[in-house]
């Protein structure tokens, strides 16, 4: 539904073409929130129109195809209205990088050291890219004071994500170098895993 939700919400905006929803929309405005292919955004807009959420006009074009134009039915505002009402529930969680960290005892020192250093390495990159996308959309020609605020807070919250990140792996660095995160490597941490026969 979140895409479903994400399209109707673009096209509550302005009538947008599939194209203008895959390059201006997903790939600029919405790049740190959600994403979406081209595929799964014409495959959503065939589905939302078939549902009669969206209708779609044609636009000639001199040399090219017509241009298809979608644009919010009566039916897709109240969808869309129903769903920012809505309680979203948490995500599942899956985060391989922690998954790797579980499963991480057989690591030496260095090893997990290493891998800490570039995954922070990476939260920091993000964290320097949602800042900048933040600082040019508070440039923007807004549409409203009112959204601009909500669009602050939503980069706001994803900002906090990123340092949160950060300031967890930073810890485990320390606890790491000071040697107060885990024990030293032993043998028995090399050993296979064994457990009851299932024969």
């Amino acid at each position: 539904m979140s895409l479903d939700a994400a399209i109707l919400g673009f096209l509550g905006e302005r009538p947008r073409s599939g194209y203008d929803l895959k390059t201006r929309c997903f790939d600029d405005d919405a790049r740190d929130f959600w994403t979406a292919d081209q595929a799964q955004i014409y495959r959503t807009l065939d589905r939302l129109q078939k549902a009669k959420l969206v209708s779609v006009t044609r636009k000639r074009q001199s040399g090219k195809p017509d241009r298809k134009i979608y644009s919010l039915t009566d039916l897709g505002r109240q969808a869309l209205t129903a769903w920012l009402g809505s309680e979203i529930p948490l995500s599942p969680p899956r985060d391989a990088f922690l998954l790797q960290l579980y499963f991480g005892a057989r690591s030496t020192d260095d090893e997990l050291a290493e891998h800490l250093k570039a995954r922070r390495g990476l939260h920091q990159t993000r964290l320097d890219e949602l800042r900048s996308h933040a600082e040019n959309a508070a440039q923007d020609d807004p549409s409203s004071r009112r959204q601009v605020s909500v669009r602050d807070a939503a980069y706001g919250g994803a900002i906090a994500i990123e340092r949160a990140a950060i300031d967890w792996l930073d810890d485990c660095i320390e606890g790491l170098t000071t040697g107060r995160l885990l024990p030293p490597l032993s043998q028995d941490d090399l050993q296979p895993l064994t457990g009851p026969s299932t024969a």
